[in-house]
């Protein structure tokens, strides 16, 4: 045990690296005393690092080879098996004993005094094999190799399959990666089987770390930097509303299973009801891959998978999408983990400070934003991109070019006009994206499109304590609720605080009559942690809840629209509400600035 004590004598001086790095530590479940798991999870730095093959230590898959999102059951045997010995994960499998991408202790798996276990993991495809190791780590912190076994990929699967409107009559993008640009091309029929199919080919994109604008995105590394490979959009057009299309994409060689999407309506389409969803603030479920599996993460994907196949219109994702900071490895969970949803329901996305806000390398901004973005002196604005300035977000995702990208766009779908845009920018009077959205507020067509849906990432109302969103906020009303009002915004909803929250029909902090004021809701609770802090009393604050995970639906008509706040799991709808049309007679107005 001296040893043990020695550690335990380090370790009360731990260095600001591994402080930085306690996030890193993983999630899953431990089966030995406190003080040693204290003592053990620093032990994620190795002080060196040989091979070593033991022909009586075994390491194992029920499988060599694999295809995004498989199950791997993996096995290690070791007669002379230590608490501290662990089996780690490599991809590519050149990588350094120390570059690890995962790990898991062989103490956590169930029975390991008998010297042997399972781990049961779910693999991605990060376009390069994997390498299994048997690390046995000794009093010093010194890992041996001792058993190894390869796991290998296809060279060119396609994955992370997604669609998402244009704008434009008639048409849909098709957007998925691989790991090689060789032909990429979509086939698309009205039949299951692809007969008479049409054949649409692709263009291709990429980034390397060099066009990101800080770390740790930009650092070469297993968490941090991973070749993202190539991500491919082909449009279709000549699209007939409320048609059920088939379609695969990838090559010829190697193609995704046929999946479908339903037609979007014309703009003189006659349509009954447009259903949708709204959320913000998800992130990855995955327990491999340590650190960031977010808790409500599963139970909404799956909620959204139920609400897909039954039918909805289009998906919005207002910012905080994956948590990925700079980490690629979440990223590929992230749009592996939506692919049944995203496949066949439009999934629109918008920035939020985990995508996009930085603090360097603004030339390399793909939103054209001066210097380092914006970062006025009353706002909590950071470096919370984790140095990828949007540009992992604007090359996985396609939007609407009727505005800037992936940082702000509208589009109209059905009886509803959506306009996305970016708190992360600069939304002041004055600034390009606010007379972008006064010029696209000023085209909706009430007789085509009555109602007008606005998101962003950031609240303009919140009630809970949080005194930097609560002032970002104020801002915000100053600069765009006299907007909202005068343009008649139904309904604008938000994220970034991971709870839910709903106001009263409100002008400048004051009740008004439905019909004649904007509903605000908060609705950040698709997945992070949800949020303790309590609330402030307002009274245009009408719901909270901060304790259950959910969604936003919404189904509008001609006349009205149901908005329900959808609990993760369950279904149970915990919020629900109507947002009538505005009264006709409200042409001439008068805005009255909040003091």
């Amino acid at each position: 045990m001296t040893w043990l004590l020695l550690l335990l004598a380090v370790i009360s001086n731990v260095t600001a690296r591994n402080l930085k790095n306690i996030e890193h530590t993983p999630l899953h479940k431990r089966n030995a005393q406190k003080v040693l798991l204290d003592v053990r999870d620093t032990l994620v730095y190795f002080s060196g690092a040989e091979y070593s093959y033991d022909p009586s230590v075994k390491l194992y898959a029920n499988t060599s080879k694999i295809t995004n999102m498989d199950a791997v059951a993996i096995t290690w045997e070791n007669p002379s098996a230590s608490l501290f010995d662990m089996v780690a994960i490599y991809t590519p499998p050149s990588r350094d004993v120390m570059d690890y991408l995962d790990y898991r202790y062989v103490s956590d798996t169930e029975g390991w005094q008998k010297s042997q276990g399972v781990f049961h993991e779910v693999l991605f495809n990060m376009r390069a094999d994997y390498e299994l190791r048997y690390l046995a780590i000794d009093e010093h912190k010194k890992a041996t190799v001792k058993a190894s076994f390869r796991i290998s990929v296809p060279d060119n699967e396609p994955m992370h399959g997604h669609i998402a409107v244009t704008g434009r009559s008639g048409e849909m993008r098709v957007m998925w990666g691989s790991a090689k640009s060789d032909k990429p091309r979509v086939k698309f029929s009205q039949s299951p089987d692809l007969k008479n199919s049409v054949t649409v080919e692709a263009t291709t994109t990429t980034y390397t770390a060099d066009d990101l604008c800080g770390s740790r995105a930009n650092i070469t590394n297993p968490l941090m930097f991973q070749d993202p490979g190539f991500f491919h959009t082909a449009l279709l057009k000549d699209l007939k509303p409320g048609v059920k299309y088939f379609y695969s994409y990838g090559t010829d060689e190697d193609t995704s299973k046929v999946t479908s999407f339903t037609g979007p309506p014309y703009p003189e389409t006659k349509v009954a009801v447009t259903k949708f969803a709204g959320y913000g603030d998800m992130g990855v479920y995955y327990p491999p891959y340590y650190g960031d599996s977010m808790p409500g993460a599963a139970d909404v994907t799956h909620a959204l998978e139920q609400e897909a196949a039954e039918g909805l219109d289009f998906i919005l994702h207002f910012g905080d999408i994956s948590y990925a900071r700079g980490r690629g490895y979440i990223w590929d969970q992230f749009m592996s983990q939506m692919t049944k949803v995203a496949e066949q329901v439009p999934y629109m996305v918008g920035v939020g400070n985990h995508e996009y806000d930085h603090v360097s390398g603004g030339d390399k901004d793909p939103s054209g934003a001066p210097e380092n973005g914006f970062h006025p002196e009353w706002g909590n604005y950071g470096d919370d991109g984790g140095g990828e300035c949007g540009v992992p977000t604007s090359h996985r995702y396609v939007s609407p070019d009727n505005g800037n990208g992936v940082f702000w766009y509208s589009f109209d779908y059905g009886l509803v006009h959506v306009i996305q845009f970016s708190s992360e920018h600069d939304f002041r009077p004055g600034s390009r994206q606010f007379l972008w959205i006064e010029k696209d507020l000023k085209s909706v067509d009430r007789k085509k499109t009555p109602w007008i849906v606005v998101t962003s990432h950031r609240p303009l109302y919140t009630s809970q304590e949080q005194n930097g969103d609560h002032i970002v906020g104020l801002h915000m009303r100053l600069s765009l609720e006299e907007l909202f009002y005068v343009h008649s915004v139904n309904l604008h909803m938000a994220g970034h605080l991971h709870s839910y929250e709903r106001t009263c029909p409100v002008i400048a902090g004051d009740c008004v009559k439905p019909g004649t004021g904007t509903v605000y809701v908060i609705v950040g609770s698709a997945g992070k942690f949800l949020d303790a802090e309590s609330y402030n009393e307002y009274p245009w604050s009408k719901y909270q809840n901060c304790e259950k995970f959910g969604y936003e639906r919404i189904t509008a008509n001609a006349t009205h629209m149901h908005v329900e706040f959808v609990a993760a799991p369950g279904g149970e709808v915990l919020d629900n509400f109507i947002v009538p049309s505005w009264e006709e007679n409200l042409t001439q107005r008068t805005f009255k600035k909040f003091n």
